[in-house]
């Protein structure tokens, strides 16, 4: 499990930054339809123990991380429900605390989270209702990976390719969204890759 420890600047820049979608554009490639060799990630967390030590608590993710900041902890960001989705700390805004979960040996905390849209579940790990894969097709990659990480896909588990060739970083963000997989309207599955297609126009055909 991977605790962030960080001052506040540098908490004021993570959640302001795309961080995360920095992550999806390592593995910017030609476009190819071949999947293997893709490295899959660990689980985000067992629930099990966390079940029986976490205790309710409540804030915007936000600003509970800029508290724990302050107390000198680090923190550890993780789904509430049963979904495993991720977390994205750059979107921190959008969450609220749940429930947390003191590591005294670490100097650290775990916070479970929901979308701050969202209930609360009565417990950590309780059953939940997954989420549609969003239709991005048509929208520039940044846009469209904020869809998915706020869906809770892990940054790592989203593929780009690129039709004609690989691409710059810093150009790939205005390219559009041409296909995508799984198809918008599948149900979320933490152990779903989603792959996005991009170009600078997309053909019509």
């Amino acid at each position: 499990m991977r605790f962030q420890n960080i001052s506040e600047r540098r908490i004021r820049g993570f959640l302001t930054s795309t961080a995360a979608a920095l992550t999806v554009l390592t593995g910017i490639t030609a476009c190819s339809s071949d999947p293997a060799g893709e490295e899959r990630g660990e689980p985000v967390a067992a629930h099990g123990e966390a079940e029986s030590t976490a205790r309710p608590a409540e804030g915007p993710l936000d600003i509970v991380m800029r508290e724990k900041a302050d107390e000198g902890k680090g923190f550890s960001l993780r789904d509430a429900t049963d979904l495993n989705r991720y977390v994205s700390p750059a979107h921190a805004e959008k969450f609220k605390v749940c429930f947390e979960q003191e590591k005294p040996n670490l100097r650290a905390v775990v916070l479970f989270t929901v979308r701050s849209s969202e209930t609360c579940p009565p417990k950590v790990g309780a059953e939940w209702k997954a989420d549609a894969t969003p239709g991005v097709v048509g929208m520039d990659l940044r846009k469209a990976t904020d869809r998915l990480l706020l869906t809770g896909y892990t940054p790592k588990h989203i593929h780009v390719d690129a039709t004609g060739g690989t691409v710059s970083k810093e150009r790939s963000w205005s390219y559009k969204v041409c296909r995508q997989s799984p198809a918008a309207g599948t149900p979320f599955s933490a152990d779903l890759e989603p792959r996005l297609v991009i170009a600078a126009s997309c053909r019509k055909d």
